[in-house]
């Protein structure tokens, strides 16, 4: 394929109908000065015989089951774009997609990633929702520790920025995007296009099935990056946590694990206990209404 301007991984693990979706997704972009390299974290399905048909369209590696971290850092690292973009083997992207973000990364050179609007799908390829952002950009950095709002599959990073804070953290899972997107927008700018550019798939609720891991992983990204930011009040760094405690609870919440829930909220109330909102949303947990979401995996989503 040659070196391409932008460089697509997409990092496939036993999903192969929907990856082989995915890089058609990629490979009918507008904007083609791109190449895209599919890494099989150790499929044990047909995912291998599914993207032969792409031929020499995108490159094909191979790996051990790792994780997906170590799928997107091994692809990043083989891969020769001045742009990177991670996108995962069930999300799509729509043809002007790549075309719209490598525009606003062109038009500022300042800019380490762009990201946008997505339609949340089903595994059906059906709308569901919507995520837009909707916060201060010149306080970016800030904004990100209390609430992931860019979502994954829309975001292209500027290789050089992405060298500079380091790849994806292969010790963690559920919130590693997070994790990144927060390295990133500490040091340098982010843009966002307001339009819904990708087609993000929620097929499963993994971060409900695991909220011990969910919390544990949250905890540890928050922890790293506070010890990175002395610049953090002490107010903000105490929001920071509320926030992330009532996340991980309305999460909990939603997959049924009530005392949990309340067991977040806890932790919350002993970290800041002047904060009312805990206390109310603990005691709504014993009402049986409140603060449940529609879709729990819709809130994941936000953080991780």
């Amino acid at each position: 394929m040659g070196d391409s301007k932008v460089s697509v991984v997409v990092p496939a693990y036993n999903n192969a109908d929907y990856t082989v979706e995915t890089v058609e997704s990629v490979l009918a972009q507008e904007y083609v000065d791109r190449e895209v390299i599919v890494v099989d974290d150790g499929s044990t399905d047909h995912t291998r015989g599914a993207l032969e048909k792409f031929g020499d369209e995108i490159r094909y590696i191979y790996k051990e089951n790792g994780g997906a971290c170590s799928a997107r850092n091994l692809g990043i690292g083989e891969s020769t774009g001045v742009y990177v973009a991670c996108l995962d083997c069930d999300d799509l992207w729509l043809p002007d997609k790549l075309e719209y973000s490598v525009a606003m990364l062109d038009h500022d050179p300042d800019l380490a990633l762009s990201f946008t609007a997505c339609d949340l799908i089903d595994g059906a390829g059906e709308k569901t929702g919507q995520v837009e952002c909707r916060v201060d950009l010149s306080k970016a950095y800030k904004e990100l520790l209390y609430q992931n709002y860019i979502s994954a599959p829309t975001v292209v990073m500027r290789r050089s920025c992405l060298e500079s804070v380091g790849l994806f953290d292969e010790r963690i899972f559920i919130p590693a995007d997070w994790d990144l997107w927060l390295r990133l927008a500490r040091r340098y700018p982010i843009g966002y296009i307001d339009q819904s550019l990708s087609q993000y798939r929620v097929t499963s609720a993994y971060s409900q099935r695991n909220i011990k891991q969910l919390f544990a992983e949250a905890m540890y990204v928050l922890d790293k990056n506070m010890a990175d930011s002395p610049e953090l009040s002490a107010k903000e760094r105490d929001q920071a946590y509320d926030q992330m405690f009532v996340i991980c609870s309305k999460v909990s919440l939603d997959a049924g694990q009530v005392v949990e829930s309340r067991r977040m909220l806890l932790q919350a109330i002993n970290r800041n206990p002047y904060k009312l909102r805990s206390y109310l949303l603990f005691l709504l947990t014993y009402l049986g209404r409140g603060f449940k979401s529609a879709v729990g995996n819709r809130i994941a989503s936000r953080l991780c």
